[in-house]
């Protein structure tokens, strides 16, 4: 497959994808991103250096949109984590596609055992930036409002999207998002305090979302349903509780608290 096809076939790829609901696409060099990685954190260690990497993810309320109308978040068919189910289930699909098409891929997902850092993977393909603020990825359309889904890994060069160099959005910013944190996690920038954070909405803090993420001024007209909002919160609660504990907190690696 020449170039030009090779493009024009993952161009559909994406098309079809944002129809599903996964309106977020990247590209990045393997070697970009595993080179700013400890060892432990990298997708191929000492891999070829002709890897891309396409970055998917949801921005807005598209994705849970792409659910309630399939009918996943009806009483009786909504299973445990619809999210995780239904993106598994579409990037597979796609997978399948692009390698009958005789292009080699792999997926991987950010809910996979292996902690790869997601948020610093998205930054390498120019999905947006990680706030300095607080532990959430902005986009410079959907703000906080996102989801990171999973990548697609294949051995050949694609065109890069490059990070967002005309994109700093907390320089200028007054930062309401560092007072509107009720346990006052919130301190100065790189100083948000996620095990305050942790110990606060374990005790029912917190209960219906975020405060932190609601106060960030870009993208507000993309945020989550109340729905959507709740459950993605109270998962992320469930998933701190069963995954560390409050007291084993402090041992765990940052790049997996900020996974969460």
């Amino acid at each position: 497959m020449n170039p030009h096809e090779l493009i024009a076939r993952l161009e559909r790829s994406r098309r079809r994808l944002e129809e599903r609901g996964f309106n977020l696409w990247g590209v990045t060099r393997l070697e970009d991103f595993d080179g700013s990685q400890c060892r432990e954190g990298r997708l191929l260690d000492g891999g070829p250096s002709e890897v891309s990497v396409i970055v998917l993810g949801s921005g807005g309320r598209s994705l849970w949109g792409r659910l309630r109308e399939g009918g996943r978040l009806d009483e009786g068919r909504r299973s445990r984590h619809p999210i995780d189910d239904y993106s598994r289930e579409v990037l597979g699909e796609e997978a399948r596609s692009i390698r009958e098409a005789g292009i080699p891929v792999c997926t991987i997902f950010p809910f996979d055992r292996k902690p790869i850092d997601f948020l610093s993977l998205a930054a390498s393909a120019g999905l947006g930036r990680i706030s300095p603020v607080a532990p959430f990825f902005l986009h410079p359309e959907y703000g906080p409002w996102v989801s990171l889904r999973g990548a697609f890994v294949l051995p050949i060069p694609l065109p890069q999207s490059g990070e967002l160099e005309d994109f700093e959005p907390c320089a200028t910013c007054l930062c309401p998002c560092r007072e509107a944190c009720p346990a006052g996690a919130g301190g100065d920038r790189g100083g948000y305090d996620i095990e305050r954070c942790a110990v606060f909405r374990h005790e029912g803090g917190c209960e219906s979302g975020c405060g932190v993420r609601r106060a960030c001024t870009i993208g507000r007209d993309h945020a989550w349903s109340e729905e959507e909002e709740a459950f993605r919160h109270s998962f992320s609660l469930a998933t701190m509780r069963r995954w560390f504990g409050l007291g084993a907190w402090r041992f765990v690696p940052e790049s997996l608290r900020r996974r969460l």
